[in-house]
């Protein structure tokens, strides 16, 4: 088998809270038997969430079908074309956001650096 990262979209049942299923949703791209979680990030506007997460072995891609743990969700998951790997996600991140919208990802550590150094809310950095 070969390395590959899956894009995993996650929507929980109606019913569901936030909350509920932000913790439901941390278990599953916790489990480190699923791979290595390069991303995740969870909905604002409905239950659920998205990751990406490599797979490196038989096990951990089979892994990354058992649901068990999200009884009643809607689960996708996409094998991606170019990033195949933990590195290859950062490589494509860094090509996407440097080719289309002309922000290199250097200056987007930079802007990390900054907003760590004054103290601001890094998630608007």
């Amino acid at each position: 088998m070969r390395i590959r990262c899956y894009l995993v979209t996650a929507h929980a049942p109606q019913g569901t809270t936030l909350k509920e299923a932000n913790e439901l949703w941390n278990a599953y791209i916790a489990d480190r038997r699923r791979g290595h979680c390069v991303f995740h990030d969870h909905f604002q506007d409905s239950p659920g969430g998205v990751a990406v997460i490599e797979a490196a072995t038989e096990e951990q891609q089979a892994r990354l079908y058992d649901l068990a743990g999200l009884p009643g969700w809607q689960c996708v998951l996409h094998p991606l074309i170019y990033a195949q790997s933990a590195a290859g996600f950062v490589q494509q991140t860094a090509y996407t956001s440097g080719t289309y919208a002309g922000v290199p990802l250097q200056e987007l550590l930079d802007r990390l650096a900054r907003a760590r150094a004054a103290g601001t809310d890094l998630k608007r950095a």
